[in-house]
């Protein structure tokens, strides 16, 4: 009798911890058409039309709305963040040691995601791709209590929310599954290889419905080919080191967000900032998908130099400065330009190189870099892009070498800030 009590707790854990994910999977996958939808909404307020690729110059009254935008987002944040409330990141979550310790208020957080959408919908240069993941994980979380699943299986939850909230928008179940893992830090077991696969590709099949699986940005295919696997070489060497300087400055930027009173006039004059830029740059707005594209379609050496160092700047100063919102695809866009600057200097050598592999390429390797995740990043590009099979020996192996090259900066880094520190000490001691 005892035995059979012990195997209907657990077969009934079993259905709970199944509908966790099941749910979780739902809310991530509505959440996402909601998201995308959202998103459509304010472009179409402010732009007069939907999510596109297409560059178009800044008008007046869009550039009126943009800096409208920033004033609301500002007032908005400031007030999601009085009296000590904190927005918690979906790390910080799953980190816990119990649940109440980082249970995130609901409505905080809801505000805190739609705003980001809006933000980056009304011209803000940085990812929308927090929001949702962030609307995944507070789903897991709440299902999670709700079901009464063990602390560790509810941060299982949560990164199988994160994932699939990343996979629902931009319909890449595969790189959602990698990122779970290499970005989200969960170990690899097969019970969580399950979970996250499920969740990602049941969240992308129902949003789906409604969001296409086409490819983001038109460009041709990686070619394999020795002169592709030398041009990789290079660009690993070339991109590498200022993707790991990008992403030690985001990283500082988002350490030392402005969150009280003083985003009430910085993140006001980022957007006017961002909005006169625009007037030169209009592929700065946005997420990058408008730079991305018009890198692909052809753009001058020129230009392409400036507007890189343009785009990185208002990425950083707009995370800095109070706004909320990721890099993945400003990382994508500002990768391609580079692997297209790249290029250029190797076309004296060869002449009849691809720039669309160049391109390609630049993008595995910063966003490989600034996630910290090399199978994420091909997931992405492969599927941002539609390759086929052919650009994977490529963009591994370009991958492989940027995060080793990665270790090898942190490594000198180490050497020159913590020996000399460490020196010091011992001299004073003596």
């Amino acid at each position: 009798m005892h035995l059979q009590n012990n195997r209907f707790k657990h077969f009934s854990y079993c259905l709970r911890f199944g509908g966790v994910l099941i749910l979780t999977a739902l809310i991530a996958g509505l959440g996402g058409i909601l998201l995308h939808a959202f998103l459509d909404l304010i472009e179409y307020l402010v732009f007069g039309h939907g999510e596109t690729s297409t560059t178009q110059v800044v008008s007046t009254k869009q550039f009126i709305l943009i800096v409208l935008a920033g004033i609301i987002s500002a007032i908005l944040w400031y007030f999601l963040q009085r009296k000590n409330r904190q927005i918690i990141s979906v790390k910080s979550q799953m980190q816990a040691e119990n649940p109440a310790s980082k249970m995130p208020k609901l409505w905080i957080h809801l505000t805190n995601i739609f705003l980001q959408v809006a933000s980056v919908g009304a011209g803000s240069p940085i990812g929308k791709e927090g929001a949702p993941r962030e609307l995944g994980a507070l789903g897991a979380g709440r299902v999670s209590d709700y079901l009464k699943i063990t602390l560790q299986d509810r941060k299982l939850a949560i990164a199988c929310g994160a994932s699939a909230g990343l996979a629902a928008v931009y319909q890449v179940p595969v790189a959602s599954i990698f990122f779970a893992f290499e970005t989200l830090g969960l170990g690899i077991s097969v019970l969580n290889l399950i979970s996250v696969s499920v969740t990602t590709i049941l969240a992308s099949i129902v949003a789906g419905v409604v969001i296409s699986d086409a490819p983001l940005y038109e460009t041709a295919q990686v070619t394999l080919d020795v002169k592709t696997a030398l041009l990789a070489m290079f660009l690993v060497l070339l991109i590498s080191p200022i993707a790991q300087l990008f992403r030690r400055l985001t990283q500082k930027a988002q350490a030392q967000k402005t969150t009280d009173h003083n985003v009430l006039w910085r993140l006001p004059l980022t957007f006017l900032l961002l909005a006169s830029l625009s007037l030169i740059f209009p592929e700065i707005l946005g997420n990058g998908g408008a730079l991305a594209q018009g890198v692909f379609d052809g753009m001058t050496v020129q230009y392409a130099a400036v507007i890189v160092v343009v785009k990185a700047f208002v990425v950083l100063l707009t995370l800095k400065n109070g706004a909320y919102g990721g890099t993945l695809t400003p990382s994508f866009s500002m990768g391609a330009v580079l692997g297209f600057l790249g290029a250029v200097l190797c076309s004296q050598i060869f002449p009849t190189i691809s720039l669309a592999s160049a391109m390609l390429i630049g993008s595995s390797v910063f966003l490989a870099i600034t996630m910290n995740a090399p199978l994420t990043a091909v997931g992405l590009v492969v599927s941002f892009t539609g390759q086929k099979l052919q650009a994977l020996p490529v963009l591994l192996i370009a991958v492989a070498l940027a995060i080793v090259i990665k270790k090898l900066i942190e490594y000198i880094e180490r050497k020159i800030y913590v020996n000399p520190y460490r020196s010091q000490t011992r001299r004073n001691r003596r």
